[in-house]
């Protein structure tokens, strides 16, 4: 992935842009400089919810789908306008 990174006149960073045209506005603007950058992805980590924080769901041909949550009876009148 590449991302810009701008810096002002006197060398203090500005901001980090995802796209050279925006890193090359705000350089200009500014009166400064943007340099790109490579950030290298070297490891891809998979996370799986925890069992406990799952939403309970039922399989149907073959898919899985989650159930519907029931919220609970409200106690309020209804809102007369």
């Amino acid at each position: 992935m590449i991302y810009y990174t701008v810096y002002d006149s006197k060398g203090n960073k500005i901001a980090d842009c995802g796209n050279e045209r925006d890193a090359k506005w705000l350089a200009e603007c500014r009166k400064g400089t943007f340099k790109s950058n490579r950030l290298e992805w070297k490891e891809t980590v998979t996370i799986e919810p925890l069992e406990s924080l799952k939403i309970p769901s039922i399989k149907i041909g073959g898919q899985e789908i989650p159930l519907q949550q029931k919220l609970p009876d409200t106690q309020q009148q209804p809102l007369d306008l």
